[in-house]
């Protein structure tokens, strides 16, 4: 859950890391995206829209593969709507200040995830 404090950009980094979670706990061989892939220039919308766009199908494809994938997903899901709970995020290309902000946001969202699931995400 995204603290009451958050930047926007630190929220998008949390919304993105569990839209990217959906993603990699659907299908066996997935992987999930590195933060050091994210550059500066990178638009917010342009990186969560594909994600977005699959994350019901994602949630359901990881409840087939039942046990802890499927926890893990639905309780991902279920945490989506308090990343945008205090506004809109932004749609434009980020600053290295808001891309830090994103960065540990994504990090941050990950390891809460990972530390009630850490056989998925060894």
């Amino acid at each position: 859950m995204p603290e009451q404090t958050e930047t926007a950009h630190k929220r998008s980094g949390r919304l993105f890391a569990a839209l990217a979670v959906l993603h990699f706990l659907a299908e066996r061989g997935r992987d999930l995206p590195s933060p050091d892939g994210f550059g500066v220039k990178d638009s917010l919308p342009d990186r969560t829209n594909g994600l977005r766009q699959q994350a019901c199908d994602n949630l359901d494809l990881a409840r087939g593969r039942g046990g802890d994938h499927w926890k893990a997903a639905s309780r991902t899901f279920q945490s989506i709507p308090a990343f945008m709970e205090e506004g809109s995020l932004p749609g434009k290309n980020m600053s290295p200040a808001e891309s830090a902000q994103h960065r540990a946001g994504y990090e941050a969202q990950l390891a809460a995830v990972s530390e009630d699931f850490p056989e998925l995400f060894r």
